[in-house]
């Protein structure tokens, strides 16, 4: 096995520090995770992770106690890491003590062996704890088994850099051509509720709101409690010191939300508890009292539920690993899909696979070949997940992994199974969201029954935004035309009534050139059916566009000369 390539690790994009941290941290989860109770939380003192063991392990007996301490120091190997980083050390090793007594065992690691007057000064510190040094020998031993595939995200064919993620993305677009319109991307609420799962702290921008109505609340109830019996006083401060605390934990769940920290979030998140139900029943003794400090307090009250909703709602979206989005033909899948996948000024690029590639018999793995990293093809699904998940984790942010329209591939059915068996593996993948698009038909028969799904019918209550979007694009001035808004609440006639009414978009058209009738609507449509059903053909049986207008045309005759409607 060859050597780690240290200096490919240091020109990774981040924080050398950072992605060590990351790389250590991944190391253990891997590694150990399942002999204890592993932690990695924001700020925590003297210590980035640690593991309680409760199962006899390589690291010790059940009750030993793991705190690890990770530091890239950018020193030449053999040099002495000087009075200042010894102080820190130091320091470390005394909050450790003081906020986790129980600890057993210190680990500090380092790239680089430390000098020897600086392990006898390390092994020299007086405390009850165990001292280790570890460092890039321990890298390298525990880049196996497990944590094998951390070597090729971290130091080989695997590393995805913001770049080539968005190289990627371009060649996976090209094919649609203008199917995807940027210019005229209209969010839905499918796409706000992916939005959300990817952690995208625009999304969750009602943390800090909640936050602050909290904080106004506890200004506004302190100012109003003169008069109030001592027993029920009491009881108010406890409400405000719970609503100061909510705040706290909002503000500080925002701050890790922007900075990526997703594990630790989720672990933070799972030891909240559920709102205190007496609160009802103190603000009932309040309003018997009419005391003014209960209209305040009734607000906080509401603002605490609210809290602990959104809590609840952010756990449960950080823990979904896959989701499909399911619509009708036109109604945005692929816009979204690529829309979606984009690089933007928040994250890199995600990684967008087409359903149409999985011949029949074929498994996820013929998918992930056709992404090529380094001239060379990524050799399964799962380090296709691995490396999108590495560079999400460099970058902080959650990555979308998205195969759109599984219902064009050859055989729909070869899905339902392998995306059952992806959903357990996604579990050690908390960076990335899979998702996969395709039609309301093929549900049933595609996607297992376990996999959340979201629909997409139409604009729905953003059709306004997505009509002036669509008209500002083709540069149509509606002035004060009848816009028929029920017709175009529908995607793909909203397209279609745009590039009926100014196909070159050259110069802005007027209330005169928008289709009088739906005829014309339908004969683009027709023409898109033709080019479509061309497109997905299989090439044992292929279809032209013109063999597919001429089999339309002879239906259509059918249903007339019999005065039939289906």
């Amino acid at each position: 096995m060859p050597e780690l390539n240290w200096v490919k690790f240091a020109g990774l994009p981040g924080d050398k520090t950072g992605n060590f941290e990351l790389l250590c941290r991944a190391i253990i989860r891997r590694h150990y995770g399942q002999f204890g109770d592993f932690r990695a939380l924001a700020n925590q003192p003297g210590v980035e992770f640690d593991l309680k063991v409760h199962s006899r392990c390589p690291l010790g007996e059940p009750g030993r106690w793991y705190g690890w301490q990770c530091r890239w120091y950018d020193l030449p190997s053999g040099r002495a890491i000087g009075t200042t980083r010894r102080r820190q050390i130091e320091e470390a090793i005394r909050k450790t003590e003081e906020s986790f007594p129980g600890v057993t065992d210190w680990v500090l690691w380092t790239r680089y062996p430390l000098t020897r007057g600086d392990q006898d000064w390390f092994y020299g510190l007086k405390t009850g704890m165990r001292l280790h040094l570890w460092t890039a020998a321990e890298v390298e031993e525990h880049l196996s088994g497990p944590a094998e595939i951390l070597r090729s995200t971290y130091f080989g064919e695997l590393v995805l850099t913001p770049e080539l993620l968005s190289e990627k993305h371009s060649e996976s677009v090209a094919p649609l051509g203008q199917r995807w319109l940027p210019d005229v991307h209209q969010v839905v609420d499918a796409e706000r509720s992916l939005r959300r799962m990817l952690g995208q702290e625009g999304a969750w921008s009602d943390l800090t709101e909640v936050a602050n109505r909290l904080q106004d609340g506890v200004t506004a109830v302190r100012a109003d409690l003169s008069g109030l019996p001592a027993d029920l006083e009491e009881k108010v401060n406890k409400l405000v010191e719970t609503a100061t605390r909510l705040a706290q934990v909002l503000n500080r769940t925002y701050s890790a939300l922007t900075s990526g920290n997703y594990e630790i979030v989720q672990q933070e998140l799972a030891t909240q508890g559920d709102p205190d139900q007496t609160w009802k029943i103190l603000l009932r003794r309040l309003r018997a009292k009419r005391h003014p400090v209960g209209l305040a307090a009734t607000n906080m009250v509401a603002d605490i539920y609210d809290a602990h909703r959104l809590l609840t709602d952010l756990l449960n979206s950080l823990d979904s690993r896959m989701i499909a989005v399911v619509a009708d033909a036109g109604c945005g899948k692929t816009q979204l899909a690529a829309q979606l996948t984009s690089p933007t000024d928040e994250r890199p690029a995600g990684v967008l696979l087409h359903g149409r590639n999985l011949a029949s018999g074929g498994t996820l793995g013929d998918l992930a070949t056709r992404i090529v990293i380094h001239g060379k093809p990524v050799p399964s699904f799962e380090a296709l997940i691995a490396a999108v998940n590495a560079a999400g984790q460099r970058a902080g942010r959650r990555l979308p992994i998205i195969i759109d329209g599984l219902n064009e591939a050859e055989d729909p059915r070869d899905w339902k199974g392998q995306l059952a068996s992806l959903t357990a593996l996604l579990d050690q993948y908390p960076y990335v969201l899979v998702i996969c698009t395709l039609r309301s038909d093929f549900v049933q028969e595609t996607v297992p029954d376990e996999i959340e799904r979201l629909e997409i019918p139409s604009f729905e209550h953003d059709t306004v935004d997505a009509v002036r979007r669509y008209f500002q694009y083709y540069r149509i001035d509606p002035s004060d035309a009848k816009v028929p808004w029920r017709l175009l609440e529908h995607p793909l006639m909203l397209r279609m009534f745009c590039e009926v009414t100014n196909p070159e978009r050259k110069r802005t058209v007027g209330v005169e050139a928008m289709p009088g009738s739906l005829t014309s609507l339908f004969e683009q449509y027709l023409d898109q059916v033709a080019e479509r059903v061309a497109e997905l053909s299989l090439r044992p049986w292929r279809y032209f566009e013109s063999d597919v207008r001429t089999a339309l045309s002879k239906i259509g005759q059918l249903l007339w000369d019999t005065r039939a409607r289906s």
